[in-house]
């Protein structure tokens, strides 16, 4: 459908009909313009919801002292049972080796 479509057929359109090709171009200005005020909008609301949140949430330094912890236990835990993981893996293959 778009095979035959070129610039140069527009741009001849757009000379042969400047009322139309102005009423488009004045259309075309009107909805980009509604759409940057709408982006806008989002924009500004978003950003006083997360001042918001940044305001009322707390930042005593314990609760991230807590959350480090707890990130380090994970940690601790999650080594552990790799390890054991590598180790029932590794009878796993001596089970089969042995059949």
């Amino acid at each position: 459908m778009l095979d035959d479509f070129s610039l140069e057929v527009l741009i001849a359109y757009a000379e042969a009909h400047p009322l139309i090709a102005t009423l488009l171009l004045l259309v075309a200005v009107v909805l980009l313009g509604s759409m940057l005020r709408k982006i806008f909008k989002v924009a500004v609301v978003c950003a006083i919801v997360l001042l918001g949140g940044l305001y009322f949430t707390p930042g005593d330094p314990e609760g991230w002292e807590r959350i480090e912890a707890l990130s380090n236990e994970v940690v601790i835990w999650g080594e552990a049972l790799l390890e054991k993981a590598d180790e029932i893996f590794a009878q796993g293959t001596q089970q089969l080796a042995d059949d």
